[in-house]
């Protein structure tokens, strides 16, 4: 058998690419996602908004069962279920938002979400399986131009305490 550098180069190449494949594939989407049964609430940390806009912004969660237990730890993938409401209840869902908790971003899920009204108060929660978390209530940021009588709003930070102290 010949030496043929082209061939060589070809196989390198492709078996870099299909090493590369089978080790990001897993976290692009929910088909290797689990559905796992806790035994405790995932939702201990609760659920967060922030990043208004006209027509959406950014719903947040952690699954930590045991956020305190240095050995407990949640198994690769797991689907995250998000709902927005029109009303607390939740009997006026207007969107369902899929996401996966990945492993290696401590399970926490960023869902942003777009194509709301403006100006009105939106109700979320997460479900995993039976598990679900505490409502949330949000808000949609008035349309541009538009006129207010008032304005409240509220600023929070968080501190990525490796690159340095932040304070408010």
């Amino acid at each position: 058998m010949s030496f043929d550098p082209k061939r060589r180069l070809f196989l390198n190449a492709w078996a870099m690419g299909a090493a590369a494949a089978s080790i990001s594939s897993p976290w692009r989407g929910s088909a290797m996602a689990q559905t796992p049964k806790f035994i405790s609430d995932p939702f201990t940390m609760g659920v967060a908004s922030g990043d208004p806009t006209q027509d959406g912004f950014v719903l947040w969660t952690r699954l930590a069962p045991e956020p305190l237990d240095p050995e407990y730890s949640i198994d690769g993938l797991v689907d995250v279920q998000c709902e927005i409401a029109e009303d607390e209840a939740f009997t006026k869902v207007v969107r369902r938002e899929f996401a996966v908790a990945r492993p290696d971003n401590a399970h926490c899920v960023h869902v942003e979400v777009g194509g709301l009204k403006p100006n009105r108060p939106y109700f979320y929660r997460f479900r995993v399986g039976l598990a679900v978390s505490p409502v949330g209530r949000t808000r949609t940021t008035p349309e541009f131009g538009a006129p207010l009588a008032k304005m409240r709003f509220a600023w929070h930070s968080c501190a990525h305490y490796e690159q340095g102290l932040f304070t408010a």
